[in-house]
């Protein structure tokens, strides 16, 4: 029993774990709406344009986990955003514009980073974060803007569902959706990296996808697999001594892939 409640009498695996749980709440939700649309690369576009922004600002000679630091990497982020949401094109796929636009930021980072003594251990920071060295005062100040952007997604959740699942169409609530998506993003970065933000946008949205035919199916499905993902993820970084987002990741990719054996066999069932 002392193996399984070990890393949960430490200070900093509970604000780790809350972290994960707090990023799961919100990032499942606009995950769903990411992998529906087919947009794929939209949240690791945003996230590295977000970490080009903290890149820019470490550069400038800005603090870590400043306001100053925040609105530039935000800056980009929402930059980034408007121009998803007005960019369209009949003769070239979506998803092309936004991977081009992920591999050029991308490349902006790594330039950027060659102008800091420390370049490295920024490109470490932005891309894989310290999710067991958060800040809880960073954590709960991220948690208020998850909260308000919640609660206004609950407004518009249905207008927002039809716009994914192709019933509707409004340039304002894609707007909407990409502008605090990208303040998400934005705050999510700062706190663990490029890496654990698309795992959790992306893989328990997939393999709910796979589990559910419903919209709150699919949603009860994600959450559940984040959370598992969660507290699996970091109990296995403790005992095994790994990093803690990356081992959060690769057990995000674990239940995918057996939410995909389980869906394949209940299909042939």
């Amino acid at each position: 029993m002392n193996w399984l409640t070990e890393p949960w009498v430490y200070g900093f695996m509970q604000w780790a774990l809350f972290c994960c749980l707090l990023l799961a709440g919100i990032h499942v939700y606009l995950g769903f709406h990411i992998v529906r649309r087919g947009v794929l690369f939209v949240d690791l576009a945003m996230a590295q344009a977000a970490a080009l922004g903290a890149a820019v600002a470490v550069v400038a000679g800005l603090e870590h986990d400043t306001l100053a630091e925040y609105l530039m990497s935000a800056g980009f982020a929402l930059g980034s955003a408007a121009f998803f949401a007005v960019v369209k094109s009949r003769r070239v796929h979506q998803e092309a514009i936004v991977a081009t636009a992920y591999g050029l930021a991308v490349a902006a980072t790594f330039v950027v980073l060659e102008h800091s003594p420390h370049g490295m251990d920024e490109i470490k920071h932005l891309f894989v974060g310290q999710l067991l060295t958060v800040d809880p005062g960073h954590v709960l100040w991220t948690a208020m803007i998850y909260v308000a952007i919640g609660i206004a997604h609950a407004f518009v959740h249905r207008r927002t569902n039809d716009v994914t699942e192709g019933r509707g169409q409004g340039r304002w609530l894609d707007f909407f959706f990409y502008g605090t998506f990208a303040i998400v993003v934005t705050s999510s970065v700062g706190l663990v990296g490029v890496l654990l933000v698309f795992a959790f946008l992306v893989l328990p949205a997939v393999a709910a996808l796979l589990l559910a035919g419903t919209t709150a199916g699919r949603l009860a499905w994600g959450w559940g697999i984040a959370i598992a993902a969660s507290v699996l993820g970091l109990h296995f970084a403790f005992h095994l001594d790994m990093p803690a987002a990356p081992m959060v990741v690769l057990t995000l990719g674990a239940l995918l892939a057996i939410a995909a054996i389980f869906s394949r066999v209940r299909g042939h069932a």
